[in-house]
């Protein structure tokens, strides 16, 4: 018998778990990936993921001390 694997992608860039490292994530309940490169986007501007993350308008982006 052959399995079929799924391939993981990144939320934002698409990006296959074969072509960048994903981050395994968990958002009002329901899995999702993000690759190292956008991670940024998720952490600075949420509001980036606007449709491609259900529910990313409620997120806030990251208060910085600066």
């Amino acid at each position: 018998m052959n399995e079929t694997k799924n391939i993981n992608h990144c939320l934002n860039c698409n990006a296959s778990e074969n072509e960048m490292p994903l981050v395994n994530l968990v958002f009002a309940g329901k899995p999702a990936f993000i690759c190292s490169s956008c991670l940024p986007v998720l952490i600075h501007q949420p509001q980036k993921l606007i449709g491609k993350l259900e529910g990313a308008e409620k997120i806030s982006p990251a208060k910085h001390d600066h």
